[in-house]
């Protein structure tokens, strides 16, 4: 990748090109540093590359996105994957108007080179401006202030692809038009000479003649040279967009183009991985219906805030969320991209790039996994079950209903200082064991050092205060009753049960360190009156 951007520079440093860009079969494309090409779909230059498969150049003067006007020049390709596209070189139409600057009768002559359609692509008679784009008859008629029928037979001549040569008369004389085909697409050169040049040097027009052809053909054959180049080089940058495309591919990385006002998302890369489908276009009403409901529930938040980083016209906008493929199975993607504003800075576009990083977040949550675990009951320890907690009620469960349990285990140090340290190892992988069965998977279950666990239950929306209090006052007598266990060696025993205190949210508090003081102060109240309970802490 860094390869073919450093060669795409190369070209562009040394004059060859102003920018190389890749666009997919609709027309949405990307040039070699990143940057969006607009889209090229209803350039007739791309559609003839594609239906024709072979290299066609531009038929009309393009506008860079500085508004330089340039040629492009399009290479068509098949990815190993089937997909085509083009490769586009836009190269600097100065590079034209120097080849056909040649001076010629005493700078008496000039130039039209013209398309089969009679659009003008160059007019060198004024070396300061540049005209092009412009009807050739219309001109010629416009400029000569009358009406001129010789022009028919040039039109048809030009249609034919044929020399031949036709008198004009005009403000400014008569003047000679020869004109013959380049063999560069449909395109005609047209020489212009005035007739009172050629009664005054009529003994060396002649030669001049000679001289002019010369010129002519040694001007074609430079830009024919130009245009091989060019080619080659694009069949060079075509081999490595090509690994490229195959690059992405395994990567799984594709491209969007949100237009805000159109209302329109268009997309370019591997849109499988995502989309389940090669279409590159869709409405973003669309897009929300069909795709927004393979984002996980837990995620839905992450997804909401990208989109209001979008309407605020956020300039850089990163996130990763997890998505259902169409195998039913969720992985993780990242979305980078920033807003294009207009000069109300209101936002207009969004543009970025959605990337399949399944493998290094699982990497990473694995290491962040064996971190936050509590080595002897494999619970999340202290720093991660607060820092969980934490995040989950000032994000996710911030509207939601929940239940912060401390549970104490009641003569612990008995069991450590009567049947040993591995005895009193045993009953805390019991303990946590236990705990684990009695929770479910999306509560967060902790160990805060020596005999002490807590749980933060989290409950799914719609349920009232008097079913959170029923459910956790069967979870309370669940762990009374799982956890009352006799330890013994061959000398001694030791009963062990447990004291539990509970914090209701949002009843009891709103943020982890409200619920936790509630919590504990229940245990305290617990412990006070003889161990082996529960107790559920007031508003």
């Amino acid at each position: 990748m860094e390869q073919l951007k450093a060669r795409a520079k190369s070209a562009v440093a040394a004059g060859e090109f102003l920018r190389v860009a890749v666009a997919n079969e609709e027309g949405a494309g990307v040039d070699y540093n990143g940057k969006p090409l607009l889209n090229v779909k209803n350039k007739e230059w791309f559609s003839s590359a594609l239906a024709k498969n072979t290299r066609q150049i531009s038929n009309k003067i393009e506008l860079d996105e500085r508004l330089n006007p340039c040629l492009a020049i399009a290479v068509p390709f098949k990815a190993k994957g089937g997909q085509r596209g083009v490769l586009a070189g836009f190269f600097s139409y100065d590079i034209m108007r120097q080849i056909f600057s040649i001076p010629i009768f005493s700078g008496q002559s000039y130039f039209y080179v013209v398309s089969g359609d009679g659009n003008i692509l160059l007019f060198n008679k004024n070396k300061d401006k540049a005209l092009y784009n412009i009807n050739v008859y219309d001109y010629i008629e416009k400029a000569s202030g009358k009406e001129n029928f010789s022009l028919r037979k040039l039109k048809v001549d030009i249609i034919k692809s044929q020399p031949g040569n036709i008198t004009v008369d005009g403000g400014e004389g008569k003047k000679l038009f020869s004109y013959a085909p380049l063999r560069i697409n449909d395109w005609v050169l047209i020489s212009v000479l005035p007739y009172s040049y050629i009664q005054n040097q009529q003994f060396r027009i002649n030669a001049l003649v000679y001289i002019l052809l010369a010129s002519v053909a040694l001007a074609i054959i430079v830009f024919v040279f130009i245009v091989y180049f060019i080619s080659k080089k694009s069949l060079a940058i075509r081999k490595d967009n090509e690994r490229l495309t195959i690059a992405s591919k395994q990567a799984q990385t594709m491209i969007f183009e949100y237009d805000i006002a159109s209302g329109r998302i268009d997309f370019s890369g591997d849109t499988q991985f995502l989309l389940g489908t090669d279409r590159k276009s869709f409405p973003v009403d669309f897009v929300r219906a069909q795709y927004y409901g393979r984002i996980h529930p837990d995620d839905k938040s992450v997804y909401e805030r990208i989109q209001k980083a979008m309407a605020e016209g956020k300039k850089e906008v990163s996130a990763e969320f997890r998505y259902k493929n169409f195998s039913d199975e969720y992985f993780w993607v990242k979305i980078n991209g920033s807003s294009i504003l207009n000069e109300d800075l209101k936002p207009v576009q969004f543009i970025g790039s959605i990337t399949n990083v399944n493998s290094q977040v699982l990497h990473e949550q694995e290491l962040r996994n064996i971190a936050d675990r509590d080595k002897l009951s494999s619970l999340l320890n202290k720093a991660a079950f607060e820092r969980n907690a934490s995040e989950y009620l000032a994000r996710e469960g911030k509207d939601k209903k929940g239940a912060l349990i401390i549970v104490d285990l009641d003569n612990f140090k008995e069991v450590n200082d009567k049947l040993g340290h591995m005895t009193g190892d045993l009953a805390i992988k019991d303990a946590a064991k236990k705990i684990s069965l009695i929770f479910s998977e999306r509560d967060f279950l902790g160990r805060f050092g020596g005999d002490e666990f807590c749980v933060l239950m989290r409950f799914e929306d719609g349920l009232d205060k008097d079913t959170v209090l029923k459910i956790v006052k069967s979870k309370a007598d669940d762990l009374n009753r799982s956890l009352k266990e006799w330890y013994a060696n061959d000398e001694q025993n030791v009963c062990v049960s447990a004291s539990v205190g509970i914090a209701t949210y949002p009843y009891s508090g709103a943020e982890y360190e409200q619920l936790f003081a509630k919590a504990d102060q229940a245990l305290y109240d617990v412990k006070q009156k003889g161990k082996n309970g529960y107790k559920i802490a007031e508003e």
